[in-house]
């Protein structure tokens, strides 16, 4: 390894960090793989946490593209990250596991960097657009890859902790899509949990409810994430590409909003779908669990039951899926893994006053109420300070935005309310 001749304290803090890394390359059976060995270096892309870098390795006397990712916790903190990738090797066994070589060293500025596998069509959200148009035995079989790689993890009692689409990476090999997670810097012990002070990192849309309020992280938070990728499958587009990814996002996604169902889809599918972005996580199912069935799904076992011989006829009758949802995103959204800039204290704080304001809404109402307009059995009028709904970060307080129109109604007791008493509503 490359030492510059620099302070003493400098060779001797280099030295330590080099043994610390070297120890880890043995016990791990990896590779300490020396820059020169590298060409044609070559930046993809910038992450949450890492740089990456495209690279042509001579190995063993023959050319392998290969990514040189640059991590900042390697470099700011060495005992954490070695911890973390060594829950990386232990799963190393899985064929959906993006492989780790080893490391290196830039000795342009003495930064530790990951070597790993080159997927050659990058991550999964860059080719959504073509999966959407493949049949349904080719997205199952896309499917079915990923929830192995998530299986393999959670077998060795880990939790991947920031599961979405940048994360999992695509390799075409003669027409032959293969499909492998990457990205295990979060991942944890099952028993771990995040600090309320650590705040909450990740991607919104694919951040289960519980962690969005502040929850530790579980297997099935994993499985929430997975079902927002199963939900790409139909449509072809990040959930909720169409809304900024903000405080406001964040409460509905607790308060229970989910994408929008896209037309077409097999009803199997949605059923599993639903089940897994449950806002209760004990009722979602296993990553064990959800891989049998979709391997039941594409396997078709002799002994078929009539459900599962319905389920496949699903399958083979839906028509390739076409939404009209939008494709360009909202200049608000963020796909990229970063810190939110709320905890989930505050999302809980957040939600128990909206409760709270809506307790009061009804007497607040009589007293803003003015020129009511009384006919028949109903009456309309101006709220002058309207509904009270938007959160304002800054202020940190709920504020209302606008005068509001709004229906009065008359009835004798609460046995009178029904669908047609309330579309009876005739605002002047």
């Amino acid at each position: 390894m490359y030492i510059y001749p620099k302070t003493k304290i400098y060779i001797i803090l280099n030295s330590y960090l080099n043994f610390r890394v070297n120890d880890f390359i043995l016990k791990n059976g990896l590779k300490w793989i020396p820059y020169s060995k590298f060409k044609n270096v070559e930046y993809l892309d910038e992450g949450g946490y890492s740089t990456i870098y495209k690279a042509t390795w001579l190995k063993n006397n023959k050319d392998e593209v290969v990514i040189l990712k640059f991590h900042k916790p390697l470099n700011e903190n060495l005992n954490e990250f070695l911890k973390e990738w060594e829950y990386h090797t232990s799963v190393l066994n899985s064929n959906n596991i993006i492989y780790f070589y080893g490391f290196t060293e830039d000795p342009n500025t003495s930064k530790y960097m990951v070597v790993m596998d080159y997927a050659n069509k990058g991550n999964l959200r860059g080719n959504l657009t073509r999966i959407v148009e493949n049949n349904w035995n080719q997205k199952l079989y896309m499917l079915y890859e990923i929830i192995s790689g998530l299986s393999k993890i959670h077998e060795k009692n880990l939790i991947h902790c920031d599961f979405h689409d940048g994360n999992i990476l695509n390799h075409n090999d003669k027409n032959k899509d293969s499909l492998f997670i990457s990205d295990l810097g979060l991942c944890q012990p099952v028993k771990s949990f995040l600090k309320d002070e650590d705040g909450i990192f990740g991607v919104m849309p694919f951040m289960a409810p519980e962690i969005l309020r502040g929850k530790p992280y579980t297997p099935a938070s994993d499985i929430y994430s997975f079902s927002m990728i199963m939900w790409e499958f139909t449509s072809g587009v990040p959930p909720f590409n169409n809304r900024a990814h903000d405080i406001q996002l964040s409460l509905s996604i607790c308060k229970g909003e989910r994408p929008e169902i896209i037309e077409n889809t097999p009803q199997c599918y949605v059923d599993l779908m639903e089940k897994c972005w449950d806002e209760d996580p004990l009722k979602r199912p296993t990553s064990k669990e959800v891989l049998k069935i979709i391997e039941k799904w594409i396997f078709r076992s002799r002994e078929v039951s009539e459900e599962l011989k319905s389920n496949i006829m699903e399958f083979i009758n839906a028509p390739t899926g076409h939404n009209n949802l939008a494709t360009k995103s909202h200049p608000k959204a963020c796909y990229t893994s970063r810190s939110l800039n709320f905890t989930g204290k505050k999302s809980n704080e957040i939600l128990e006053s909206e409760g709270s304001q809506a307790s009061i809404k009804a007497n607040e109402m009589s007293e803003d109420l003015n020129d009511c307009i009384i006919k028949d059995s109903g009456s309309s009028a101006e709220w002058p300070e309207g509904y009270i709904y938007h959160w304002d970060i800054e202020s940190q307080s709920w504020y209302r935005n606008r005068e509001d129109k709004c229906a009065l109604k008359s009835l004798n007791n609460s046995s009178d309310i029904c669908s047609d008493f309330l579309n009876e509503g005739d605002i002047q």
